[in-house]
């Protein structure tokens, strides 16, 4: 209803800083991003000092990642107004979505010293350090806040029983880590749909073949990269020492192929669907599609060679990307199928992970995500390497150089100063990746063996000598 009101708005008042923050936020919350970064660049642009508008502005920018835009706007909104709680939020939020981990949790610990019970704030510090035993946000969790909220059945116990679960693996307690996750998924409850998904990769498998692909006319362009995969193989770790290269850089889990998709008519929960665009997309269409993706891109990173995307879930739609791109090439992140799904379990993902919400539900989602994987294989024209975590923990150089060789282009030992690398690292992944590498996620499933025993149903087949 709002929105149905902003052009008449907007044409009562076309230089009114506040209309166009109000359609900056209205835009936003239905997540239609094209029209709210707009509005938002003219409310800040008309009203550079307006608190409200920044902090509109920012939240814009911060959902479409682009957090440095979002840290400047809540400095400048902070200047306005140092002690708004909201604002500090989200300015803690952008600078851990940018990397600056340590000046997130430092405000973290200056919100906790005035907020000491305040839940986003919680969520924010969990995930802007390693928790130590003698933390004092860590401490209140544990010995207060979650207490009461148990005696008074308040809500918010989900939310803190993943944070404990995060706290207790940090301190190496990886029993009571998996105990707190367990109870907050079935407090959560389980909204995934396993037919759903078997039911699309059925409709992808027997619906796109090898001839789909013949005398495709999309772009020649070789610049766009995806890394797809399941989330926690190590992909940030990849895409940071890739985007080290001077010749390549980095867009993070970027929408753009998604946006194409939808542009193309596919439904995104239709197997059938995505099969049906894939056959009867024209060449006119994809070259189009392929020069707006390719226009996304390389506004995001001017003069580069080599563009990595990131959106690890893109490998639901990778028949499409071929039509649009058929010589780009697509880097699979692979990972121990045991140390992946509880990996995944483990992490604090969004509800759009719905499948790692039970350990059966999990299996079974990794095994089709194979399986479209090996198809994807048989019938795409694309280049396809395969990248094991195991190996890039066990010989960084040396799989860096392989996959820079697939990529095209000459060494660079810059690629190994990944630690250092500026461009943001926008996932949960944000902390490891900064850290030198380490081989104890190597086998870590193994530390909640006695709880795996539905997921190890589901993936005994990848194990055919055993686990």
């Amino acid at each position: 209803m709002a929105i149905a009101l902003l052009p008449k708005l907007l044409k009562l008042a076309p230089k009114s800083a506040l209309a166009h923050e109000l359609a900056a936020e209205c835009f936003c919350k239905k997540r239609m991003y094209v029209s709210a970064k707009e509005h938002a660049d003219k409310a800040v642009k008309l009203g550079p000092k307006s608190p409200d508008g920044l902090y509109v502005a920012a939240t814009v920018y911060f959902d479409l990642e682009e957090y440095d835009r979002a840290t400047k706007c809540m400095e400048a909104c902070l200047a306005i107004r140092p002690k708004h709680l909201p604002s500090r939020l989200l300015y803690a939020k952008s600078l851990r979505g940018a990397g600056d981990l340590q000046k997130a949790e430092s405000i973290c610990r200056s919100i906790f010293e005035e907020y000491p019970d305040s839940l986003p704030n919680y969520s924010i510090w969990h995930q802007a350090c390693k928790i130590t035993a003698d933390d004092p946000i860590y401490l209140h969790i544990r010995d207060t806040v979650y207490p009461t909220l148990v005696e008074k059945k308040l809500p918010g116990r989900v939310v803190l029983l993943r944070i404990l679960g995060k706290a207790e693996n940090d301190l190496g307690n990886f029993e009571t880590s998996f105990q707190h996750y367990a109870e907050a998924k079935a407090l959560a409850g389980n909204t995934h749909d396993r037919t759903a998904n078997k039911l699309f990769v059925n409709a992808v498998v027997s619906g796109v073949s090898r001839a789909d692909f013949f005398g495709s006319a999309g772009s020649e362009s070789q610049s766009p990269v995806l890394v797809v995969g399941m989330p926690r193989t190590g992909s940030t770790l990849l895409e940071q020492i890739l985007s080290n290269h001077p010749q390549i850089g980095g867009i993070g889990e970027s929408k753009y192929l998604r946006e194409a998709a939808s542009k193309a008519g596919v439904d995104f929960q239709d197997g059938s669907s995505l099969a049906d665009t894939i056959r009867k997309i024209t060449p006119d269409q994809a070259q189009e599609l392929a020069a707006e993706y390719l226009q996304k891109s390389t506004n995001a990173q001017p003069g580069m060679l080599r563009i990595v995307d990131k959106n690890l879930h893109n490998f639901e739609i990778l028949g499409l990307y071929a039509k649009l791109f058929p010589k780009a090439r697509i880097i699979n992140a692979l990972r121990d199928p045991m140390d992946n799904c509880v990996s995944c379990y483990l992490a604090p993902l969004s509800n759009f992970h719905s499948y790692t919400q039970d350990l059966t539900s999990l299996g079974q989602y990794y095994s089709e995500f194979r399986r479209l994987m090996d198809h994807w294989k048989k019938v795409l024209p694309n280049p396809i390497m395969e990248v094991h975590y195991e190996d890039v923990v066990a010989d960084t150089e040396g799989k860096a150089r392989e996959v820079i060789d697939f990529l095209g282009l000459d060494w660079d030992p810059a690629c190994l100063s990944f630690q250092e690398n500026v461009n943001q690292a926008r996932t949960i992944s944000t902390w490891q990746v900064r850290q030198p590498i380490y081989k104890s996620s190597v086998k870590r499933w193994a530390r909640y063996e006695q709880h795996l025993d539905p997921l190890k149903a589901e993936l005994k087949h990848f194990y055919p000598d055993g686990f």
